[in-house]
């Protein structure tokens, strides 16, 4: 189990630096001078020059990646180039929203997805398991903006049983958090659940064919205790995995939720950034963004092999 996890803090550690690098090189690469953004339309050339100076962008792209990478290692993101306030703080203060909206929806998604995908699996020759997956099918294809807009339409402007958009703090307000939170939660969740189902139905419905569980039916075990015994545990342990790679696509369907709900997470802090040509926000939320999702499929890899033995032998 040692060599199992040295082996994976060693790949998590090389797919990091390789996120530094990109995170780095992708916003430096892009044509535009942050000290023109700085100092607005009419600034002179000397100035310009100036100011390019003092922000190091005109020494070597290697020498600048090495100080903004050991700034980076300390803690230090840089300062922002618009609001001059410090990276660090701003990613702090969004990541506590994003990680709130992706907790909601994820524990919702899963509450949905779990039950539904063991049902359908294990009752699949059933003629009503058709119906619920073109239902599945219809919940993946239809975008979470729309789902967010159909939510604020009719639980907010017609019935007004929650807020259309913004956060209050946890802290300030835990009913308010709760209320702001529910919407954009479930907005998400409905997105997320659809795939994390359809994956778990069919893997139930490999597991329903192997030949232990027709031995256990053959002793005369109950349907519902072979469903929680034997069924659940092993079309699970490949779960864990794929949730883990949907992870990815609930940062980028979080992205699209925070804007249209006036969140104040990652998703809105990269987007302004960018259309602002902000570039260290844009840097330190790419790099934060990346390091959360390795360091969650790190956790996802150990777990499946504390799980699954078989993982640590190969």
């Amino acid at each position: 189990m040692i060599s199992y996890l040295i082996r994976r803090m060693i790949s998590a550690m090389l797919a990091l630096f390789g996120v530094s690098i990109l995170a780095f090189c992708t916003t430096a690469l892009v044509p535009g001078n942050p000290a023109d953004v700085l100092l607005g339309t009419y600034a002179t050339p000397e100035r310009v020059r100036e100011i390019t100076h003092q922000m190091g962008l005109d020494q070597p792209l290697p020498v600048r990646y090495y100080h903004w990478l050991r700034e980076a290692l300390q803690g230090n993101l840089g300062e922002s180039t618009l609001s001059h306030q410090a990276v660090t703080t701003l990613v702090f203060d969004a990541v506590r929203v994003t990680f709130e909206l992706a907790l909601f929806s994820s524990l919702l998604a899963l509450v949905v997805a779990i039950p539904l995908g063991l049902v359908v699996g294990s009752k699949n020759d059933r003629p009503w398991t058709r119906h619920v997956m073109f239902a599945m099918t219809i919940g993946m294809s239809v975008p979470g903006f729309v789902t967010g807009l159909i939510f604020i339409l009719v639980f907010s402007v017609k019935l007004g049983w929650f807020p259309p958009g913004g956060y209050v703090p946890f802290a300030e307000d835990p009913v308010e958090n709760l209320r702001s939170m529910v919407l954009p939660s479930v907005a998400l969740a409905l997105w997320l659940a659809p795939p994390l189902a359809r994956f778990l139905r069919a893997t139930t419905v490999g597991v329903m064919r192997e030949d232990y569980l027709t031995t256990a039916r053959s002793k005369g075990m109950s349907s519902r205790r072979l469903l929680l015994l034997h069924v659940s545990p092993n079309a699970g342990i490949p779960m864990i995995t794929y949730f883990g790679l949907q992870l990815g696509t609930l940062i980028g369907g979080a992205i699209v939720t925070e804007v249209i709900f006036s969140l104040p997470g990652m998703g809105r802090l990269g987007l302004n950034a960018i259309l602002d040509r902000d570039y260290p926000v844009v840097q330190g939320v790419v790099l934060v963004v990346a390091c959360g999702y390795i360091v969650v499929n790190f956790l996802i890899d150990v777990l499946y092999g504390v799980i699954d033995p078989r993982v640590r032998v190969s």
